[in-house]
């Protein structure tokens, strides 16, 4: 716990583009139960809420996504690189109020992160992008 007794708590888990999920929004509470019929997704948005935790640990992006194509979005078509990727993110709420992570991963032809913005009290605190993509290596600002 921090000074002012408040523990940081995930509290929305955001899948942009992830599976068969396309701007969906799941508010997460002390107790959250996903429900639904059968194919209906709850195990995708589990599974994304438990990459981001690995993320957050470290854990190298392929142990993370080891089947990253499997990830993207059913309809989403190639760009002209053949490059195809998901969106995911999630809201924290701690003592200085909530802060937005989102990551864009691309996993075709290469896994890699193309993408991060955190913010928080309308202003950015992070930012990375794959400015060029035959390059490595991400901007930062």
């Amino acid at each position: 716990m921090n000074a002012s007794g408040q523990r940081p708590a995930v509290s929305e888990l955001r899948l942009s583009a992830y599976k068969t999920h396309r701007r969906a929004v799941f508010p997460l509470g002390s107790v959250t139960l996903f429900t639904g019929p059968s194919g209906s997704g709850k195990t995708s948005a589990l599974e994304a809420y438990a990459a981001l935790a690995r993320l957050a640990a470290g854990e190298p992006l392929a142990d993370v996504f080891p089947d990253p194509a499997g990830c993207v979005p059913h309809q989403a078509r190639p760009d002209t690189q053949g490059r195809r990727g998901f969106r995911i993110g999630c809201t924290v709420d701690g003592p200085v109020g909530p802060v937005h992570l989102d990551i864009a991963v691309q996993a075709e032809p290469e896994l890699r992160i193309v993408g991060e913005r955190m913010t928080g009290a309308g202003e950015v605190l992070l930012e990375t992008a794959l400015r060029d993509p035959g390059r490595r290596t991400v901007q930062a600002a």
